[in-house]
């Protein structure tokens, strides 16, 4: 009887190794599919891709995925009409013109579908009218900061002429800008406003509190690789999600995330980020705001009235996100 279930147990082990074994050359023999995705500032908006990319979520999905910084909206736009990048986290303003000048580029995801932005001025300008006559910093020229700018502007009565507005690349140096005395205000996102409150400067105008619909931040791609590859889009599209889901579910991990990919070692200013951005902007489904979109079109007749008759469906592509939320794969998620 002994001999017996000593058989018995050396057989079961070998089995167990043998399976084992088999399974391990099966995952070794899968291999990630290699992508890069770009992103286009520095900002608590773009946390979601981060936190996807450093809680091994592509991975999990089959992907292998190298984030690439690729500063300003115009540029990352750029790199995906290039096919440098299949997707990157960009502003809606890059993608509509981009579009609007024959390109395929759309948006597949909303991240920011409202105005997020802050404007910020130095100790003294408490009024909208004392902003006449003064610098005014955004990172560049047509991306999503210069155009909440110029909508900010508009708000408050005043013509863009009646300032100077200055391309001077990321929040950290519009900041450093102020505070030498190089300009008197710029368009910031926590955390760089919580650094500035500490130095004593003054939101003038917080654009997320006039409620209005406009594709700020979200994820852009070509219909050529969409319609090419649309599995590998699905598949992003599903880690994207899931990514989403951690973000707002695992906020100390969330935040030392927004401060390594930030730079930022305040506590308070990066908890603020979170705050601010996991728990009120960003959605659990990312579509993008088609009123959004139509409030970028609007922007652009200014110059071409013709633009009015487009419709804001020409600059979305929500098959993917739509197949991914009808499997229920995003409600599972949240249960």
């Amino acid at each position: 009887m002994r001999k017996r279930l000593a058989r018995f147990w050396t057989f079961s082990i070998a089995v167990k190794f043998l399976l084992f074994v088999i399974a391990s050359q099966g995952s070794a023999q899968t291999k990630l599919e290699k992508l890069h995705v770009g992103y286009s500032a520095q900002a608590g908006s773009l946390a979601p891709i981060w936190i996807t990319k450093e809680a091994g979520i592509f991975k999990k999905h089959g992907l292998d995925v190298e984030l690439l910084f690729i500063p300003g909206g115009p540029t990352a736009a750029a790199a995906l009409i290039s096919g440098e990048v299949p997707f990157t986290i960009v502003g809606g303003p890059a993608v509509v013109s981009s579009n609007l000048a024959g390109s395929d580029l759309v948006m597949i995801a909303g991240i920011v579908n409202t105005f997020a932005f802050q404007i910020v001025t130095v100790k003294g300008i408490s009024s909208y009218q004392q902003l006449k006559g003064k610098r005014l910093g955004v990172n560049r020229y047509g991306a999503s900061p210069d155009v909440a700018a110029r909508f900010a502007l508009k708000h408050m009565g005043i013509d863009p002429k009646e300032i100077t507005i200055l391309q001077l690349g990321e929040q950290s140096t519009r900041l450093a800008a102020m505070m030498a005395g190089q300009l008197e205000a710029a368009v910031f996102l926590p955390p760089i406003t919580t650094m500035a409150l500490k130095q004593g400067m003054n939101v003038l105008l917080d654009l997320a509190e006039l409620g209005a619909d406009f594709q700020i931040t979200g994820v852009g791609s070509s219909q050529r690789f969409l319609m090419q590859r649309r599995q590998t889009a699905i598949r992003f599209m599903q880690a994207f999600v899931e990514g989403i889901h951690y973000y707002k579910t695992h906020k100390p991990e969330s935040v030392n995330t927004i401060a390594k990919y930030m730079k930022i070692n305040d506590v308070e200013a990066v908890g603020a980020t979170y705050d601010y951005f996991a728990l009120k902007v960003v959605p659990q489904k990312p579509y993008p705001s088609l009123k959004g979109i139509k409030a970028l079109i609007d922007l652009a007749a200014h110059e071409k009235p013709e633009l009015k008759k487009i419709s804001p469906e020409r600059f979305v592509n929500t098959t993917i996100l739509k197949e991914v939320d009808d499997s229920g794969f995003i409600d599972r998620l949240y249960r």
